[in-house]
């Protein structure tokens, strides 16, 4: 049976689905994306898929769609992560066309607007970076010019230009960011504000430059344009600015009452710790910062939207009841569901997102586009699902045999019977999952379970009879007479010597699942070829069960291929928990015994004790049926394999080629 439809039911949340006034237009309701760049656009130059991706997420039922995170008011400041330029006019079509499809579906439209300041490099463009003063920032770590006032004037002036254009372009409003330690924020830290004009110094001088875009901006658009502000509540730095100090500074800028939207996240850009709470993973709480947001909001008395880990509709109803917000920002939720608002007005449940940031704000920090891990459409357009209800099954529909029931497997099966085919899962384990349920054991990583159950309760709505327990069979598999299969097995750990020259020996997802027992000063030593999360959830996992462990990593350091706004937490917790991190690092036989031979100085030193080795290293695809398969079932039948069981790779990969899979899309 297809999942059913059940009789729309906004009483379940009455805050989030009540409309809410914000200067001069009233929101449907009070569901918001914020802005973030894709990393799509090349030049500054908006591109027609980002158009889309922002207009689908209004037809999806979003109140309040805010676009394009470090967009530029500034030629001499270069658009960053593959934002968008605002002051280019060749952006004006796209721009347009944006903002006429928002409104066509109800909701309405905001882009923020920025200079970066120091927070970047002159790599690509060759012009230095201009700051509040020359200190260089703690990532990016180039030393700026430090901006004159008449230039200071200049940079006003384009702020309320760039506005002026979204305007006249029928935009509803601007958000104006000092957010992730972009130039406005540079002057509020006198940390960083070392300036003795009119723009140092004082509470007043620190804040004047913002005052002055504020005002700016409002002059140049009226009343009618609604002008929204971000800033951080706490940039999470060691002497950095808190809330308290932030409380001051809202209210400083504010003195003439220009803000019509208050938007708060917290952490900054300045280091990479800071960096780690500004778009935060599972390693920060859910609804991060809503008490500090309700605390800033009712600093100047104003609507505040709260952002941070605003995954669901339960969170979002709290936030808004509890920490005195009046909107929510649920960016990363919608990104992995589009539909959520009307999903849940529905009844319906939305695909749940899992902050592993590894497929959207990780990529993009690491110069790559943003996709998403559990949402292939947000990758590739023509894997997006509509809202309507899916073809029910069929007489002479297509018979497909799914072998795996991991992210792939379970993704390949649920796009196949949504389109009314009949299907056949096989999953050798009791449970469906695959690795994917081994990774969800990290510590903060109760999302996954909720998407894999997801999958799960899917499945079984739309029809799909799954064989948990069992393993697919030649046999077995044609005795369906399949039209189809895809192979989703998965990977096995590679053969190695260790266990053959004495070593005990465990694979990481083994000790994840069931940490060996341990002795009195049992000596573990993880070694880590992947680079990932892998090892370090092992570590944990011996940690937890009583063992001393070590990392090494041939890498030049444990969990190098972790997007930088998790690794900081990563490495954090397991030397808080005692874990000796050995980066450039191979386990070696040597004449006297096991070494770690350093591969940089090429020097060798004892390894110790090494009760348990455990290997986290890459992976070969599981393929035991592919040629039997190929050559028992009758021509015209397609064998094709997906995720690991093709190459082990990230979940990302895994989910996007079991949709295409599912829906017969060419990959």
């Amino acid at each position: 049976m297809p999942p059913t439809s059940p009789t729309p039911d906004p009483a379940r949340w009455p805050l989030l689905f009540s409309p809410v006034t914000v200067g001069a237009i009233t929101l449907p309701n009070r569901i918001v994306s914020t802005p973030h760049a894709t990393g799509w656009g090349s030049g500054g130059l908006l591109s027609p898929a980002e158009v889309d991706y922002h207009v689908r997420k209004a037809r999806g039922g979003v109140g309040l769609v805010m676009t394009f995170g470090s967009a530029s008011v500034d030629p001499d400041s270069a658009a960053s992560y593959g934002s968008v330029s605002l002051w280019d006019p060749r952006n004006d079509d796209e721009l347009r066309r944006l903002a006429d499809g928002v409104h066509e579906h109800g909701a309405f439209v905001m882009s923020q607007m920025t200079h970066m300041g120091r927070r970047g490099n002159s790599t690509t463009s060759g012009v230095a970076l201009r700051g509040a003063s020359d200190l260089p920032e703690g990532v990016h770590r180039e030393v700026p010019v430090v901006l004159s006032a008449p230039e200071l004037a200049v940079i006003a002036a384009r702020f309320a230009a760039s506005a002026r254009r979204l305007q006249d372009l029928g935009w509803d409003g601007a958000e104006v960011t000092s957010f992730g330690g972009h130039l406005i924020e540079q002057f509020f830290d006198p940390a960083i504000n070392h300036r003795t004009d009119a723009y140092g110094g004082s509470l007043t001088n620190r804040t004047r430059f913002a005052r002055e875009v504020l005002s700016a901006v409002r002059e140049a658009t009226g009343p009618g344009f609604v002008i929204g502000f971000r800033m951080t509540a706490d940039q999470h730095l060691p002497a950095g600015l808190g809330p308290d100090d932030l409380a001051e500074i809202v209210e400083a800028i504010d003195t003439d009452g220009v803000i019509d939207l208050l938007s708060v996240s917290g952490g900054t850009g300045a280091t990479e710790r800071s960096s780690s709470f500004f778009v935060p993973g599972d390693a920060v709480p859910e609804n991060a910062n809503g008490t500090l947001a309700g605390f800033l909001g009712r600093r100047i008395d104003r609507p505040v939207v709260a952002a941070g880990r605003i995954l669901d509709a339960g969170t979002a109803e709290a936030a808004l009841r509890e920490d005195g917000v009046s909107l929510v920002a649920m960016t990363r939720a919608i990104i992995a569901d589009p539909d959520l608002p009307r999903k849940l007005l529905a009844g319906q449940a939305p695909r749940p997102c899992i902050s592993l940031n590894e497929g959207c704000i990780g990529r993009l920090y690491q110069g790559m586009p943003m996709w998403c891990s559990v949402n292939p459409a947000i990758r590739e357009a023509d894997l997006d699902e509509p809202p309507a209800t899916p073809v029910p099954p069929r007489p002479d529909a297509p018979t497909v045999v799914v072998v795996g029931g991991g992210a792939s497997g379970m993704e390949a099966a649920r796009r196949s019977a949504g389109q009314g085919d009949r299907v056949v899962l096989f999953e050798r384990a009791a449970e469906l999952g695959g690795r994917a349920r081994v990774a969800g054991v990290r510590e903060g990583r109760q999302r996954w379970s909720l998407w894999l159950d997801w999958q799960a309760a899917q499945l079984r709505e739309l029809g799909v009879e799954v064989r948990t327990g069992t393993a697919a069979t030649v046999d077995a598999v044609a005795a369906l007479r399949p039209d189809h299969v895809i192979l989703a097995a998965g990977s096995r750990p590679r053969a190695t010597s260790f266990a053959a020259e004495g070593l005990v020996v465990a694979d990481a997802d083994d000790v994840v699942r069931t940490p060996p027992p341990v002795r009195d000063g049992a000596e573990a030593l993880v070694l880590d070829a992947e680079g990932g999360f892998v090892a370090p959830t092992a570590a944990e996992a011996l940690v937890a069960a009583g063992w001393r462990v070590r990392i090494a990593t041939d890498l030049a350091v444990v969990a190098e291929k972790v997007d930088p706004t998790q690794v900081w937490f990563v490495r954090r917790r397991l030397k808080q928990r005692g874990v000796e991190l050995l980066g450039t690092t191979q386990l070696r036989r040597g004449p006297q015994g096991w070494e770690l031979l350093d591969t940089e100085s090429e020097q060798a030193r004892p390894a110790g004790a090494i009760d348990l080795l455990v290997l986290a290293g890459h992976r070969q695809a599981r393929d035991d049926l592919g040629e039997q398969l190929r050559a028992a079932l009758p021509a015209g039948v397609t064998v094709r394999r997906v995720g690991d069981a093709l190459a082990p790779r990230t979940l990302l990969d895994a989910v996007a080629e079991g949709a295409r899979a599912g829906v017969g899309t060419p990959g």
